[in-house]
């Protein structure tokens, strides 16, 4: 049975996989033509398979955002057969309505990343994309669904302002933001989203919650201590633990909702433009020749 749906995700991956809440076949990295991609497992639970991807390794060996090779990452989906892809990642909250814990379903995002390479297309005009709706409705809609189906808090939309970093966000960046209407603030999603268009992809994200942006909130101050703040309340703990556990169990009922439901989005037609106007081949991997 082929395996249509991955999420790709940072050392949540590892430090749930070593704590045995799901088990999987360590496929390791894949060769693609922009590079290895990072560690693929295969993940087999409740009747559904579905791959997960480490977007980095950990402690020492995760790098600075701009150096993960997301082209070949997105390469590496796309070549083992995906079709839908859920990007999962840490943010903070900006808008007041969302607390420590909380997930949120993104429906646009503010791209202030410069370094990272963001296009399969560098040399052609492939990559003249329209970005309108930015992730898969059809996707995001069961993503809803699922966390629905597990009781979990949930936003149904949001608009992420995806930086740089690796440094967080200076309060004038975070007031500045405020006033663009930005919910969360990021370091994940780009390029992903973009290169899962230039492949055909559906791509949707979600973002976990796991502190308050710096003035932007006026909830518990940011507190002193780890990167991000070191969450003192033990409620916070629990429920961030608990949308973190939450990767697997919705990565699995849209891997059941993929193989079950018919999909009415436009993802899967996104290079027509240019398939038709530049003849290019039905196999995606002879675009790149």
């Amino acid at each position: 049975m082929p395996v249509n749906v991955a999420c790709i995700a940072g050392e949540s991956i590892y430090s749930q996989w070593k704590a045995g809440h799901f088990t999987a076949e360590k496929l390791g990295r894949r060769e693609t033509p922009f590079g290895p991609s990072s560690e693929i497992f295969l993940v087999q639970q409740d009747g559904q398979s579905f791959y997960m991807l480490a977007r980095h390794g950990l402690g020492m060996d995760k790098p600075a955002p701009h150096k993960v090779n997301y082209r070949a990452n997105m390469y590496a989906m796309k070549d083992l057969g995906v079709e839908c892809v859920i990007g999962w990642g840490p943010g903070g909250a900006i808008t007041h309505s969302i607390a420590v814990g909380d997930l949120v379903i993104l429906s646009d995002v503010i791209d202030r990343t410069y370094l990272r390479e963001k296009t399969f297309f560098e040399d052609s005009p492939l990559g003249y994309l329209r970005q309108f709706p930015v992730f898969c409705p059809t996707l995001r809609q069961w993503i809803g669904e699922a966390l629905h189906e597990m009781k979990l808090v949930y936003h149904g939309a949001g608009t992420a302002a995806v930086n740089e970093g690796p440094r967080l966000e200076t309060p004038a960046e975070v007031r500045m933001l405020a006033g663009m209407g930005v919910a969360i603030v990021t370091h994940a999603f780009v390029p992903e989203v973009f290169l899962a268009k230039e492949l055909e992809m559906c791509y949707a994200a979600v973002c976990y919650v796991v502190n308050y942006a710096e003035t932007g909130s006026p909830h518990r101050p940011f507190a002193a201590g780890g990167l991000f703040g070191g969450l003192s309340d033990q409620t916070e703990r629990e429920r961030l633990t608990g949308a973190t556990e939450a990767m697997t169990r919705m990565a699995c009922s849209i891997a059941e909702a993929v193989a079950n439901n018919p999909k009415t989005c436009p993802c899967d037609q996104n290079m027509a433009r240019w398939i038709e106007q530049f003849e290019l081949p039905p196999d995606f991997r002879k675009w790149f020749d």
